[in-house]
This record gives C-alpha cells, sequence and structure tokens, in this order.
C-alpha cells in the first residue's frame, strides 16, 4: 500500500510534503488547511514582536492538531 500511496502523490516528496499532498487531495477542507498553516508559519516568521509571535504559534498549534486527525484518517484510508 505504502508504494502505491507515494506513486499516486509523488514519489520523490519528502515525508511532509507527500503527506500535505494527500491531505490537500483526500480530506474535506485539507487544501484550505495546508494554506492556512504555511501563511501562519510564513507570518510567524515575519512577526516583530513577541506577543503577535505568541498568538500566531498558538494558531498554528491549533491548525497542527487538526493536520494530524487529518493524516491519521489518511493513514488508516491507505493502511500506512
Amino acid at each position: 500500500m505504502k508504494e502505491e500511496f507515494r506513486k499516486k502523490y509523488g514519489k520523490n516528496k519528502k515525508s511532509r510534503q507527500l503527506y500535505n499532498a494527500a491531505i490537500r487531495a483526500e480530506c474535506p477542507g485539507g487544501d484550505e488547511l495546508v494554506e492556512l498553516l504555511e501563511l501562519v508559519s510564513k507570518m510567524r516568521g515575519r512577526s516583530n514582536s513577541a506577543d503577535e509571535a505568541s498568538k500566531l504559534r498558538t494558531i498554528e498549534d491549533r491548525l497542527q492538531l487538526i493536520r494530524e486527525r487529518m493524516l491519521c484518517d489518511v493513514r488508516e484510508r491507505w493502511q500506512i
């Protein structure tokens, strides 16, 4: 199953990229979630204040929890 999964979502991709591609394709709202995670991460990197960075980190942590749930669904579906 794992080889079929890699074949479908990108044989040469790193694990995170591979799973993000699967989340985008297979989970409702997955595309939006991955885009939002990338945006919040970039915003946090450009943040000028510790308070703002802290708030963005909290948002990013919560989004990561949602991503983990979606990732569990993908892994269960593909038995990996």
